[in-house]
């Protein structure tokens, strides 16, 4: 179970809530680029390696210094610096963001799954070290600044945030029980002076707090799949909405997964509209029925850029009629996410009335039909289509609407997946010379599509061309792969497919910079002839 549950949140940053800067370096790992650090910061690192060097130096240096500090300590993971240094914070905000480098970068979490763990990794470090420290200085009631401490931006693990939810309905208690003591207290004092001696006499009454008596809120993305956590985060969503709330949360990104429509429905009434733009409802088993239910209330986040549908069941006339009208009351979305619901033939009826333009599309397994792909291939979407998937649909029999969709958007487009859509050599002779065209294609995925070696160099050339592109996933060509010879030479062919391969590409590059080259085996060998 506990494997299952870390599946799932690494799942959840390769999809459309969390958007990767495509054109930035990566910035974690042996991916990153090293760069000359000025004298600053290897000062900062210097002081924040000793708790008790940093609680000595925040005490002279100007408050400008700080925040290089606690870029160094939120680097280097050095948890008692970050106290010390949240405790003088001389803000009354800290934004995470500023501080740590954004670590969803480049391509290379698209096809690297070991680097897309070890990001998210590092990203729940600086939550979860933020999260802590905030609240340990706020229970010890550390002279500090600090009022509003923003973790947007950075996934925050679901023990986190059961936590803080704890912590905020605490707080909450606390205060009902000062102003209970206090009511108390007014009442003693206006009774009649009573002696000493009389042991029955009322005695006056002190609230024993642990946070301290001002309003402090913490804003963070959220990631809820256990009914735990559910309960406890509603009732401190609930809270936070009052004036009077000595800690508030407030949500930026959710992703509520394995929930059901009546756990949902409970959520997402106590979350302000006013700042959710990222929401994710994947694994949901939302039925049509329950999509039609759950659809008014999600009409009320109208600032949601991305919206995350997939692993549905939303399929028949009257969801997809939900789903078109929801999309049109989202006005700032770009990033949509489809997949695995079976939308055939509906996906004219679903995205043309929404007023704004899709920057990323995802329709992984959704049955797409000859109409929908033609739709795609016209709609006002394609203008502005950056990173498309269209995986393990068959676009076989769309070929010509299929040229004419990568002919439409050649210029915006920088990641392209069409893995397992049953694509054949005449298909790809057909579209090879629109992908030759693409302008910006940065990221393309073939794989387990039943290509000869032939056509497979073909695409090559198409695609190592493109000064752009910097990863192209494949599979071995079909021609590896025959149940009349032993292994060892279905492996020996591999090795010659992978040397043709990297041949071609020198040979069309020549000194230029390689690609990335992803070779992955071809697992529908029933689509192979």
């Amino acid at each position: 179970m506990q494997t299952s549950q870390t599946s799932l949140q690494y799942d959840h940053y390769q999809g459309a809530v969390y958007p990767l800067d495509l054109h930035a370096d990566p910035n974690h790992g042996q991916f990153r680029k090293t760069h000359i650090k000025s004298l600053v910061n290897l000062c900062a690192e210097y002081i924040v390696r000793d708790a008790s060097f940093t609680r000595e130096a925040v005490q002279h240096i100007p408050y400008h210094l700080s925040v290089a500090l606690m870029q160094a300590a939120l680097l280097d993971n050095r948890d008692r610096s970050m106290e010390t240094l949240i405790s003088h914070w001389p803000l009354n905000s800290l934004t995470l963001k500023k501080l740590a480098p954004s670590l969803f970068t480049s391509v290379v979490p698209l096809y690297n799954s070991t680097y897309l763990t070890d990001i998210v990794r590092q990203s729940l470090r600086y939550t979860t070290c933020l999260s802590h420290t905030f609240l340990e200085c706020l229970k010890k009631r550390t002279p500090t600044k600090l009022k509003y401490l923003d973790m947007t931006g950075f996934p925050t693990a679901e023990v986190i945030l059961f936590y803080l939810a704890t912590h905020c309905m605490l707080a909450h208690n606390e205060a009902r029980q000062t102003v209970m003591v206090n009511m108390y207290n007014r009442v003693v004092n206006l009774l009649p002076d009573q002696t000493q001696s009389n042991e029955s006499s009322p005695q006056l009454m002190t609230a024993d707090t642990t946070i301290p008596d001002s309003s402090f809120t913490v804003k963070m993305d959220a990631f809820v799949t256990s009914d735990q956590t559910h309960a406890e985060l509603c009732k401190a969503l609930k809270v936070s909405g009052f004036q009077d709330s000595k800690l508030k949360i407030v949500l930026e990104k959710l992703d509520a997964t394995c929930l059901g429509e009546q756990k949902l429905q409970i959520l997402l009434q106590q979350i302000n509209p006013k700042f959710l733009q990222g929401l994710r409802l994947k694994y949901n088993a939302l039925s049509c029925e329950d999509f039609c239910k759950l659809s008014p209330v999600l009409e009320r986040f109208d600032r949601l850029t991305a919206l995350d549908l997939s692993c549905n069941n939303i399929r028949h006339k009257d969801s997809c009629d939900s789903l078109a009208h929801l999309l049109s009351f989202l006005p700032h979305l770009i990033r949509l996410d489809l997949s695995n619901n079976r939308v055939k033939t509906r996906l004219r009826q679903v995205l043309s009335n929404m007023t704004s333009t899709l920057q990323y599309l995802r329709l992984v397994a959704c049955g797409l039909a000859l109409t929908d792909v033609a739709y795609l291939s016209v709609s006002h979407h394609i203008s502005g289509l950056q990173e498309l998937d269209l995986s393990e649909n068959n676009l076989q029999p769309a070929a010509a609407n299929l040229s004419k969709l990568l002919k439409g958007c050649k210029s915006t487009l920088h990641t392209l997946e069409m893995e397992d859509c049953k694509l054949r050599d005449d298909t790809m002779e057909m579209v090879a010379g629109n992908l030759a065209s693409m302008e910006t294609l940065m990221y393309m995925n073939l794989s387990d599509n039943s290509l000869s070696l032939s056509v497979h160099e073909f695409v090559m050339e198409a695609v190592v061309g493109l000064p752009s592109i910097q990863a192209y996933r494949l599979s071995f060509s079909k021609d590896c792969y025959s149940a009349d010879i032993p292994d060892y030479q279905q492996v020996m062919r591999k090795d010659f497919c992978v040397g043709q391969m990297y041949r071609v590409m020198r040979n069309v590059r020549g000194e230029a910079t390689l690609p990335h080259l992803i070779f992955v085996e071809l697992e529908r060998l029933d689509y192979v002839e």
